[in-house]
């Protein structure tokens, strides 16, 4: 018989949820494996039958940070666009304290560590993400445009967590509209007929 969390996950799910839980809001370094055994109702030896250390479950809890979804459909400018209204949203709809990528990169200094390594695959995808869009839309350098989309998104995220406001993805996203106006491909003049 495999255990179950309280909402019939897998046990290993669950106990990576609280621990996301609580390594976002108290940090990594301030809870222990003896914390998340007691806050998930489990064992310590039900931890370490699922993850091998405390670093494996760090890793995994930042699979469970929270995360803000990009959107599949529009033009790629809407797209670009759409992903600063996802981080408005989830600024003004979650408990934020801080992106979890950055939180987690100051408190794990080693860049070797599995969560740090997560990080930076997480990173990639999304400025890949914003690099594909710009090149969708025709941008004469759609590497330095997703570098400059990628920095206003990280930023706000930042930003959002000290303002305690939305002014930072507000901000950000007319940014956005002006970095992606100036990498629009030149359009050729009509020859007169």
């Amino acid at each position: 018989m495999r255990l179950r969390g309280p909402a019939g996950q897998p046990i290993a799910d669950h106990i990576a949820e609280v621990a996301a839980g609580l390594f976002y809001r108290d940090g990594v370094h301030a809870v222990g494996v003896d914390r998340v055994a007691d806050t998930a109702g489990v064992t310590k030896r039900t931890i370490y039958r699922h993850f091998r250390s405390k670093d494996e479950l760090i890793a995994a809890s930042l699979r469970r940070a929270p995360r803000i979804r990009f959107p599949s459909a529009g033009t790629p400018a809407d797209r670009v666009l759409g992903a600063f209204e996802m981080l408005e949203q989830f600024l003004s709809g979650s408990k934020y304290r801080g992106c979890p990528y950055i939180i987690y990169t100051a408190e794990l200094t080693d860049p070797g560590h599995p969560a740090r390594r997560l990080i930076e695959t997480y990173i990639a995808r999304r400025r890949e993400w914003f690099r594909d869009r710009a090149a969708e839309a025709g941008a004469r350098e759609p590497e330095a445009v997703a570098e400059e989309l990628d920095l206003l998104f990280d930023g706000a995220l930042a930003s959002g967590a000290k303002r305690g406001n939305l002014v930072a993805a507000q901000t950000a996203k007319r940014m956005a509209r002006m970095v992606l106006a100036a990498a629009a491909p030149a359009r050729t003049p009509v020859a007169a007929a």
